[in-house]
């Protein structure tokens, strides 16, 4: 990888040694690097004297002056030795640096770690391991214009018992057995790709209720045990927040996880059930805004205000935004504009007016605009930033399965490019598309994509180009022809390489029949179109199918196969992947499944459910796809349940959106959060963690992964892509 050093020599404006925040100089002749981490976890700073403590760290190679005479030539000691072992709590390692004849240096020294998930350190030369994150750091220390580096490896390992298991019912466990045979996981799926950020998964597994579980985690610097009790009516155990937020801040790129859960049960143990998981290199980013038709969080009196929008931070909880009869929502991929029907009329099958807000950070919304007219912005597609959309057309007198439930217009709606604050129509060129269902933008708004209503019979999706300044439309592409398949939803990946879309029965995730009427089943499942090549990719392992297309998912085909809808992409890449939200009426392990804990008594946990009683089984799930994915036959990953959405709700038609950018000089955790695209450590704490700051460009040095580029040859890592302006990890290897 270039540092920012290196960039600042080349380019001569830089005198040959400088300390800065980030970056440690290296004497001619000595020492490791401290190279600059991302995401919000790179170098962290401190200078102070140090105490005189004992052991020593294996320190390769000599230091020495800019001029080729040795300012010292001694050694890194701790008093932990090379490495150390934690345990779920805080321990601290005392770091000197001594000269070669033994005597201990104490003024002068800037301390830094090159790895702050692991632990910081501060002015005195204390290493702070946090207790839960494993790996190699390299710690340096810096005087005047020479810097000394070692490793310390980082062990984590801990055992929990937090059910109170006897030694003998332990070791009963840790052996295995083979009592039942229908013991095996129901969620998460083996080989799924989770975002670091997010709160850890209900492990789920099926056959008889157990007494207590065993559950292992283990990879390269990471091992937990955790001895549980059992739960009564079926097998299911939760993992500590902070012993997942570990093993996810431990876990390298393309590095297996391996988890595995064994039970005992009547004297008899059965297992381990055992699993392997990836996690990418970054933290989820910005918010999700979804519809709920049944929600406790928006649930009142009448029908009309049982439903709203709802939205979750990345790793928070659901909150409301907007209360009532708001639906057929579409969210701008900047964050800032909602577009919404409200009002819904039986008589017209429409909403009666149509409305936008701004959004801002903290949930708060106001509004921007509200029009007489109902059918302007549902299932509208918005430019990025939220000012401009492209209206969804209606072809005349169409019913679902050719346009989706919601809207209905008996002499037809055409589209048209429209103002998002006033409401007025946008004079535009080059739309030839008299009926545009359920357009999208491209996350950099110089494309489009949608299904053509004008050749409703042929079921055809389509894409144009846009350009924002003259609000032309051109170069008209048919994408793909679906003949009898009805296609849907339509969504960019951020390199507008491909279009995601749903392909199945209809428009919609179920037949609506009126009042508690079970719905008529609506099948669809996920597929992906390259824009150049017109390669369609069925995304198996999403849709819970192996390589072959036979469904994985536990229930079987009947019960599950089949069951996903409306997908939406997070408009950048987090950790080497792509993200498509999606709805699915999939079962959830054994939580909401035939029989599950969330018993409907009405519904009996159908995944149809009716018009006065959503089905339980209709949630949000996420799953990754590769950012090379021009390289796989099938890009994706099996899909995960998305936390924080409430479990007792009827969700779908997830957006993803970056939350509203900050300014120069609010907080960030990379550079995607920052409108200026430019996030960087300003100061540090007492204890040498890193204080990140949105920063104007720097001068005349590279950009980290998430930060601002034009092209690839802008970041600091040679290996990433310049995606949607922002450089962006490469996936790993399979």
């Amino acid at each position: 990888m270039r540092s920012l050093l290196d960039v600042s020599i080349r380019s001569g404006l830089l005198p040959l040694c400088l300390l800065s925040l980030s970056v440690a100089c290296q004497a001619s002749g000595g020492g490791s690097p401290v190279g600059g981490k991302n995401n919000g976890q790179g170098a962290s700073t401190s200078t102070g004297a140090t105490a005189n403590l004992g052991g020593s760290l294996n320190l390769p190679g000599n230091g020495g002056s800019g001029s080729g005479t040795d300012t010292y030539n001694g050694t890194i000691d701790s008093d932990s030795g090379a490495s150390i072992t934690v345990s779920g709590e805080p321990k601290d390692v005392h770091l000197t640096l001594k000269s070669a004849d033994g005597a201990t240096v104490t003024e002068g020294i800037t301390w830094s770690v090159d790895d702050t998930k692991i632990g910081s350190i501060s002015g005195d030369g204390t290493f702070h391991a946090n207790g839960y994150v494993g790996g190699v750091v390299i710690i340096s220390a810096t005087v005047g214009n020479t810097t000394k580096s070692a490793e310390l490896t980082v062990n984590v390992d801990i055992t929990n018992n937090e059910g109170k298991l006897s030694e003998a019912d332990q070791a009963a466990l840790v052996a295995g057995g083979s009592a039942d045979p229908a013991y095996k996981f129901l969620y998460p799926y083996d080989g799924t790709v989770f975002p670091r950020g997010l709160s850890s998964p209900l492990l789920q597994l099926a056959g008889k209720a157990a007494t207590s579980t065993y559950t292992s985690i283990t990879l390269s610097y990471f091992k937990y045990q955790q001895f549980s009790a059992g739960t009564p009516t079926r097998i299911q155990v939760a993992i500590p927040e902070a012993v997942w937020k570990g093993m996810t801040l431990t876990a390298g790129a393309g590095v297996d996880v391996s988890l595995s859960v064994s039970k005992l049960e009547a004297g008899r143990v059965t297992g381990p059930a055992a699993q392997t998981y990836r996690v990418a290199q970054a933290s989820m980013k910005g918010i999700i805004y979804y519809n709920t038709y049944d929600s406790p969080l928006t649930r009142g009196m009448t029908d009309t205000d049982k439903g709203g929008i709802l939205r979750i931070k990345a790793g928070g909880n659901a909150e409301v935004v907007k209360r009532g009869c708001t639906v057929c929502h579409a969210v701008s991929s900047k964050g800032s504009v909602l577009a919404t029907g409200s009002g819904y009329e039986l008589a017209t099958y429409a909403p009666k007016t149509s409305e936008t807000y701004d959004l801002s950070p903290d949930g708060a919304i106001q509004d921007r605009m509200l029009g007489a007219n109902g059918l302007v912005f549902p299932f509208a597609g918005l430019t990025p930033d939220g000012s401009k959309a492209l209206t969804n057309g209606l072809p005349p007198g169409a019913w679902p399965t050719k346009i989706m439930r919601g809207v209905y217009s008996a002499a037809g709606y055409q589209s048209s490019l429209v103002d998002t604050k006033t409401g007025m129509p946008i004079v535009a060129s080059g739309l030839a598309t008299k009926y545009a269902q359920t357009p999208a933008f491209s996350p950099d708004g110089t494309k489009v994509t949608f299904l053509d209503g004008d050749k409703l019979d042929s079921r055809v999706l389509s894409m144009l180009d846009f350009d924002d300044a003259t609000n032309r439309f051109s170069s008209p592409n048919i994408l793909v022809n679906g003949g009898a398949e009805a296609m849907a939803w339509p969504t960019f990946l951020p390199d507008n390489s491909a279009v995601v879309y749903h392909a199945g029965d209809s428009f919609d995730s179920y037949e609506f029949t009126g009042g508690t009427q079970q719905s008529k089943p609506q099948y669809a499942e996920l597929r992906m179109v390259d824009v150049e090549s017109k390669v369609v990719k069925k995304l198996n392992a999403l849709n819970g199918r192996d390589e072959a297309g036979t469904l994985t998912l536990p229930y079987g085909e009947v019960v599950e196969g089949r069951m996903s809808y409306e997908p939406n992409v997070l408009p950048v890449a987090v950790g080497g992947y792509y993200w498509v939200l999606f709805t699915s009426r999939r079962a959830y392990g054994n939580e909401i499944a035939p029989g599950g804990r969330l018993e409907d008594t009405v519904n009996k946990q159908d995944p149809w459910g009716s018009d006065s009683v959503p089905s339980l089984r209709k949630k949000l799930w996420i799953a990754a796809i590769d950012v090379n994915h021009l390289e796989a036959a099938d890009p994706s990953h099996p899909a995960f349940y998305l936390p924080g959405q409430e479990i007792d709700g009827g969700n779908m038609r997830a957006f993803a959106a970056m939350a509203p950018c900050q300014p120069d000089g609010g907080a960030c955790e990379s550079g995607s959060d920052c409108c200026g695209g430019y996030c960087r450590q300003t100061s540090a704490g007492a204890d040498g963690a890193p204080q990140l700051e949105c920063v104007p460009p720097p001068m005349n040095t590279c950009s980290q992964t998430d930060e601002a580029c034009v092209d690839s040859g802008d970041c600091c890592n040679p290996m990433d892509f310049c995606i949607n302006a922002r450089c962006t990890l490469r996936s790993p290897p399979r």
